[in-house]
């Protein structure tokens, strides 16, 4: 080796070092969370230390002397810098608070994202007494005088005008606007009261189409959820228990406790109702609901995947057979949640001998041992305008999700829980692209997933609205042109096609479609603008009863007030 390759490889090795050096001092390796948000220029870090944000000012979200002399500046009452100080609070909240961060010199770094840039850009960011946003500044003014905020007691629930003698009334307190106040407010206060809004009328919920009927739940309208079989889902169910005489078999994926449920069970058993089961349990024995075991105890003849060469994949299915004549499925659990209409959901129930030997063909497989990739492909799938797929045998999304999308020409509309699925995506962004309607419901906790193409979707001017409710987007729907409705267990996900027991049905029926549009429809209505471009915590006050629900929506082991996003 010549002595210019040597200093040239010395130089890159102490070039590098230099910059390792500077990278350590400039940022925070091991990264750190953001646990307190003071004001968008302060915040109380988990190593213990509060970062500030040098050369910019913003409001308190108290009465102080500051908001007192930046207002006069500014020409504006200190009513109205309190409100801005708390806004500007709750912004920078929803961007910092619980995530991991690091410091680069006069910054923090938030996945790839500049933190002092997106403060620059807002409405609540001033330098030397000005705005550096005016624009935004002024459009967040106007709304703050025109939207009547009021202090809101979290303690007391009572609200109060704004001022400074009302804020020392109350230690506890969120501002919000006056309008906003119930969905603030503990959900058992005033669940019987909610306003749908005067322009959005609430569509049917069920449709009768002769042998076919379709029957969908709102989660917008049961913040709380019980197990009282409330929905009409569970209702419907209840009814067919009640009604068998000789069979009732049951692909569910697990059981959370509804006692008519079990009750009519028992009963249906008492009078000679041979009842058989399948469900789901993970290599560990485990399910995902913890009464399954009462209803394996309940129904005796119970089987589960546990024993299959595939337990690491998932039992999904949720759908029953009654008398061999009469089919209920879709994507609506043998849960509470679902069972009360806590979460959104979409059942079919169908009279049909034809669709009732179909699914009990699939069932005796599973109920036979033969679960996941260990079936066959059961054939002559078809009645009426209806056509039935099981997963993983028959690639529902390959043999009908894909056709569907490239065939639309009008729109297509999908309330879906989960969407990462990569063809799937590419032909809807290939659809946009060639004039159809395109718009998705995603549930907030998915839509946040790191495996979502929510992000894709979006980029690509797809609109897509991350649901703000307590309960689940738990639909795994497709509506297209008015012609098709597709409805199952399956969401749209690799192991959805390819790997868990499912079942999809595709119905062509222009009834069906213009049905379930409008009720998408009045969905997506009812899901505010700003989350078409923004994600909802599925556990905190964007999301709206999911902080007085009792539920760990987010499943990090923390309910309600417990949750850092709920405090």
């Amino acid at each position: 080796m010549n002595l210019n390759k040597k200093i040239c490889i010395i130089f890159l090795i102490v070039a590098f070092c230099v910059f390792a050096v500077i990278s350590l001092f400039r940022y925070n390796i091991g990264g750190c969370v953001a646990n307190v948000i003071i004001s968008p220029v302060e915040i109380s870090l988990s190593s213990g230390k509060n970062f500030k944000l040098n050369g910019y000012e913003t409001f308190d979200s108290d009465y102080t002397e500051h908001n007192s002399e930046l207002s006069q500046k500014l020409e504006i009452t200190e009513d109205e810098a309190f409100v801005l100080g708390n806004l500007g609070k709750y912004w920078t909240k929803n961007i910092l608070q619980n995530r991991e961060i690091k410091i680069l010199q006069n910054d923090l770094i938030y996945y790839k994202f500049s933190y002092a840039k997106k403060f620059e850009n807002s409405a609540f960011c001033f330098k030397n007494d000005k705005p550096q946003n005016r624009i935004a500044f002024e459009k967040q003014l106007n709304s703050i005088r025109k939207g009547k905020f009021v202090i809101l007691d979290l303690d007391s629930d009572k609200f109060y005008p704004i001022s400074k003698e009302n804020r020392y009334k109350v230690k506890n307190f969120v501002i919000v606007r006056k309008s906003h106040v119930k969905f603030s407010q503990p959900a058992a206060k005033f669940i019987k009261n909610i306003d749908f809004g005067k322009n959005i009328i609430k569509p049917n919920m069920s449709i009768d189409l002769g042998s076919i009927k379709i029957i969908l739940s709102d989660s917008s309208s049961k913040l709380i959820p019980d197990r009282n079989c409330s929905s009409n889902v569970c209702k419907e169910i209840l009814s067919n228990i009640n009604k068998s005489m000789t069979t009732i078999d049951m692909a569910i994926y697990g059981y959370s406790s509804t006692p008519a449920i079990e009750k009519a069970l028992k009963s249906a058993q008492n009078r000679g109702v041979n009842i058989r089961a399948v469900y789901d349990r993970d290599s560990k024995g485990k399910n995902i609901y913890p009464d399954t075991d009462i209803f394996v105890k309940l129904v005796s003849n119970s089987v589960s995947d546990i024993s299959s060469k595939e337990a690491g994949n998932t039992m999904h299915n949720k759908f029953y057979v009654f008398d061999g004549k009469t089919v209920i499925t879709g994507s609506a659990n043998l849960s509470h949640t679902d069972m009360s209409g806590y979460n959104t959901n979409a059942i079919l129930v169908i009279n049909s001998k034809e669709a009732a030997r179909i699914y009990t063909n699939e069932f005796n497989q599973m109920y036979g041992g033969k679960f996941h990739n260990s079936k066959i492909s059961v054939p002559n799938k078809r009645f009426e305008n209806c056509a039935v797929y099981f997963s993983p045998q028959d690639k529902a999304v390959t043999n009908v999700v894909l056709p569907i999308i490239k065939g639309a020409k009008s729109y297509i509309y999908i309330p879906s829980f989960v969407i990462t699925e990569k063809r799937v995506t590419k032909e809807l962004i290939n659809a946009k692209n060639r004039g159809v309607e395109v718009k998705i419901i995603l549930d907030a906790l998915n839509a946040s997933n790191t495996h979502s193409k929510i992000k894709e979707l979006r980029a690509a001017g797809i609109s897509v609205k991350a649901e703000n409710w307590a309960g689940k987007m738990h639909s795994k729907s497709i509506i297209v042109d008015d012609e098709y409705v597709v409805i199952g267990s399956m969401n749209l996900s690799n192991s959805g096609e390819n790997k868990n027991d499912e079942n999809m049905i595709v119905l062509k029926n222009s009834q069906a479609a213009r049905f379930y549009k409008t009720f998408f429809l009045y969905e997506w209505d009812r899901i505010p603008e700003k989350w078409l471009k923004h994600t909802p915590r599925a556990e905190g006050w964007d999301s709206i009863g999911s902080c007085t629900d009792g539920i760990d929506n987010n499943y990090d082991g923390l309910t309600d007030k417990e949750d850092p996003a709920c405090k």
